[in-house]
């Protein structure tokens, strides 16, 4: 097994022996090299006869941030290029001991170096504060990871969070929102916690954290999100914006159209701000937002009409390329560069503004071929609000699934771009957006071990091992814990996989991407135990049941998990559906889920798993194949956990052997339908064709809209008997 050093160096070699660092001298050499060496002596027991430990400079060591280390029966020596290499050198030597017995460390060589140059990670500390001694906590967990880029995002719509001495409104009013929405922003019921948030970092705090992230070789990228996510800023400073609104700091989540107008008195205050915020943040990279912009007030905005007049500009993009610009312009004046979210390439903006893609793939090729430098940060698999697992326990989230194994796997050099482009990926982070997160620990359980498993994929690169990650990552998550932090266990949680079996009904396989792992299941909704049957091949479901699993680590004898899954095994299980328009059957594809035999109650809302309707009519079409006998449509509008889903006004069912003619089956309204679950009840009839009509005629205000809207109703099968 090899040391457990996360992320792994990118060479070591096992020497025979150990190495006893119960007592140690540290020698340095170099005053450069001092900070590491007060590290290590503060962190190790010390002795004027111990084991001898010596720091030195190798300017042979040309990566900035490489480091060798070596260690013998005699002693330690730790050499690096760089202050920041011998910190990262003296974090692996630090690991070692952390996971030695007795103190004594195996002996190796190790030649390490990181593989990209931007490893990082975002807070956002808008949608929730976070106060100065947490920021130091989560800066030191960056540190343990070898990692050198911490992203603070400082204003959304949900506060403004960054001390401003020329305009002392954005913290007087922007800081503090009157109530927080309880649970999902979505949800059908909303409700609230009258209770003021808020908060925001002195002028003194910041640049506290800001030494205490150099001390640690950590650069600081604030993050002014704009022009849009300004709700916040404009509550404070309700001029800046293109109408005379009543500007709240929103209790809401989600996109809303808050904007700032691209006008001379708007960029008038940008240079005052930016220029107070560049005496407080020394990296040369401010991070100015940009994404999610709604462009519908600069629309009809008549001074941004005229601007685009006067600019020759034909559409709102090109004015948020326009935004962007000159704040990039107020930004060289003070030194500084510029870092956007992809969207502000919509406005063609400068190649000399970073990328930060967020959206796929495609954004990224985009900015590569365009000129632009890159950061990477994909939603899929590095927006660390998603959950971890689709295990029941599961704590609530956003949205989405971003599992360990999938953040690990991830690389940040996407296949098909070219050798000449690739230099221009600067290397890759991960995001923490705080809707759903509230304290302190729920951030830690989001983020470890996700960021153990990222850290891998920026530092150590292609080179990695996901059995060796799995052997090393236990004595670091047992590390954590001793030291306080909330650790996520979900990469040990089973999951549940289905597909068609060939004689009907459904096939189960049942995963964990931890190794080690043992999974135990039932079939008839009862809690599995160690004592259930042992999952070795995948089962053929061929009647209603649920199914229920959890995982056994074979080494600690630990139960992790929750997994259940109602199946339905029906007479439209797998067959294809349709859209019913001007008589016609339109092919629906995407319509697949509500035939899979899958239902949604006992599960977290995953909106992958459930089919959402928007409109106001919505006229579907099962094909049964042949006509057959049909006394019973079930449906379901409810989801199981973390979310409360809205109903239809009114549901139809109709029957027809031609797709034509058609002899209704039932229909439900008004308050049937209020629990969720629906059940249209008929007399034996035959019939190849069933119909199925959705009305969503309610309406209800929608706080990003700022408007009624027709509320979304979700679907997760027709289960037809």
């Amino acid at each position: 097994m090899q040391p457990a050093i996360l992320p792994f160096p990118q060479s070591l070699q096992r020497d025979e022996g150990s190495c006893d660092l119960s007592a140690v001298t540290v020698n340095c050499d170099s005053s450069q090299l001092a900070a590491s060496a007060e590290l290590l002596q503060a962190t190790l027991s010390t002795a004027e006869s111990g084991t001898p430990l010596t720091l030195s400079l190798a300017p042979d060591i040309e990566t900035p941030e490489g480091y060798r280390l070596s260690v013998a029966h005699a002693g330690v020596t730790l050499e690096a290029g760089t202050p920041a290499g011998a910190f990262y050198g003296c974090q692996s030597l630090l690991q070692l001991v952390a996971t030695a017995d007795s103190h004594k460390i195996p002996c190796l060589r190790i030649d390490d170096a990181p593989t990209y140059a931007w490893r990082g990670m975002h807070l956002d500390c808008s949608r929730h504060f976070f106060d100065v001694a947490f920021i130091k906590r989560y800066i030191d967990l960056l540190a343990l990871h070898k990692m050198n880029r911490f992203h603070w995002h400082l204003c959304d719509d949900q506060g403004w969070r960054l001390e401003s001495r020329r305009f002392p409104r954005l913290t007087q009013v922007g800081a503090w929102r009157d109530r927080s929405v309880i649970g999902h922003t979505a949800n059908r019921e909303r409700r609230y916690e009258d209770k003021l948030h808020g908060g925001y970092y002195t002028q003194e705090e910041v640049k506290e954290v800001v030494a205490y992230a150099a001390a640690r070789h950590i650069e600081v990228l604030p993050e002014i999100d704009i022009p849009g996510h300004a709700a916040a800023l404009l509550a404070a400073y309700p001029q800046l914006a293109c109408d005379d609104g009543d500007y709240q700091v929103e209790a809401h989540y989600g996109i809303f159209p808050d904007v700032l107008c691209p006008s001379e008195e708007t960029f008038a205050f940008l240079a005052d701000l930016f220029a107070e915020l560049a005496e407080l943040f020394p990296f040369e990279y401010v991070h100015i937002g940009g994404d999610e912009v709604i462009k519908d007030k600069w629309q009809q905005c008549p001074r941004c009409q005229q601007l685009m007049r006067d600019q020759g500009m034909t559409s709102v993009d090109r004015l948020h390329g326009y935004f962007v610009s000159r704040v990039e312009d107020i930004l060289a004046s003070l030194g500084r560069r510029a870092i956007a979210w992809n969207e502000v390439m919509e406005g063609n903006v400068d190649t000399s503004t970073t990328i930060m893609c967020w959206t796929g793939f495609d954004a990224c090729q985009q900015a590569l071929e365009a000129g632009h430098e890159t950061i990477m940060t994909p939603v899929e698999c590095t927006y660390f609000d998603f959950y971890q697992s689709t295990s029941l326990d599961e704590p609530q989230a956003i949205h989405g699934l971003a599992s360990l194994k999938q953040v690990f796997d991830y690389d940040p050099l996407p296949d098909g771009v070219s050798e000449a482009l690739r230099p221009r990926i600067l290397g890759a982070q991960a995001n923490v957006w705080t809707e759903y997160l509230r304290d302190t620990a729920t951030v830690e359980y989001a983020c470890l071990p996700r960021m153990t498993a990222l850290s891998e994929v920026t530092w150590t690169g292609p080179g990695r091992d996901w059995t060796s990650f799995c052997q090393r990552l236990p004595a670091l998550m047992d590390t954590l814990r001793q030291q306080g932090h909330t650790v996520a266990d979900s990469a040990w949680k089973p999951r549940l996989e289905f597909t068609p079996a060939t004689n009907g009904g459904l096939s189960v396989t049942m995963a964990c991407d931890m190794p080690g792992t043992v999974i135990h299941y039932t079939t008839d909704g009862s809690p599995p135990t160690t004592e259930s049957p042992i999952y070795r091949a995948p089962l053929v479901i061929q009647q209603s049941c649920v199914v229920r699993c959890m995982s056994v680590d074979s080494v600690t004898g630990r139960c992790y998990g929750d997994e259940r899954q109602h199946l339905s095994i029906h007479r439209a299980l797998h067959c294809p559906l349709f859209r019913l328009a001007s008589g016609e059957l339109h092919e629906a594809p995407e319509l697949a889920r509500l035939t899979d035999g899958k239902l949604g109650n006992e599960r977290i809302f995953h909106g992958f798993e459930w089919t959402q309707f928007t409109d106001v009519d919505n006229d579907l079409v099962i094909d049964l194949g042949s006509s057959q006998p049909v006394t019973r449509m079930s449906l379901n509008f409810e989801a199981g956990a973390h979310r409360e889903l809205f109903f239809p006004s009114r549901i139809e069912a109709y029957s027809s052997d031609d797709s034509q003619q058609w002899q209704p089956l039932g229909q439900c309204e008004g308050d049937a339908l209020n629990n969720g679950a629906v059940i249209l009840e008929a007399d034996t009839t035959s019939a190849r064709y069933l119909r199925l009509r959705l009305e969503n005629l309610d309406q209800h205000y929608g706080p990003e809209q700022r408007q009624l809207i027709t509320r979304p109703v979700h679907l997760d099968e027709i289960v037809v008997d």
